[in-house]
């Protein structure tokens, strides 16, 4: 299943305390580096050393405006080419399957219920 891009916007405008966006797109770690200085951030605002790390977050999170986009797509590739790879290998799987029902290891019906159980997979 692939991301959506609005859902992605969405998550950074109205979830960004959380860094739901990064984690959504995949970048745990980072997600929860953002996360922790945007909390440290507002914990220590008091101190008045907590403007820095607001600071800090808030341009790492407008960087994130401009980055989101490219995420979603390069996430969204990758899982289409997974799902072709998936493919490939069930073709692959039913075509063996064909061979061994021509050279007379199995039968019609089995032919077909062991390619039908391939094709639930896809």
């Amino acid at each position: 299943m692939g991301r959506n891009i609005y859902i992605a916007y969405l998550l950074w405008f109205f979830l960004s305390a959380f860094s739901a966006h990064r984690i959504y797109c995949g970048k745990f770690l980072s997600g929860v580096m953002q996360l922790t200085l945007f909390w440290i951030g507002s914990a220590t605002t008091i101190f008045l050393i907590g403007y820095i790390f607001l600071g800090f977050w808030l341009i790492w999170w407008l960087i994130d405006a401009f980055l989101l986009h490219s995420w979603v797509v390069k996430i969204n590739e990758i899982n289409a080419l997974q799902h072709s790879i998936s493919d490939i290998k069930n073709l692959e799987n039913i075509e063996k399957l064909y061979e061994l029902y021509k050279s007379g290891a199995i039968n019609y019906e089995e032919y077909l219920r062991q390619k039908d159980i391939i094709l639930k997979n896809i």
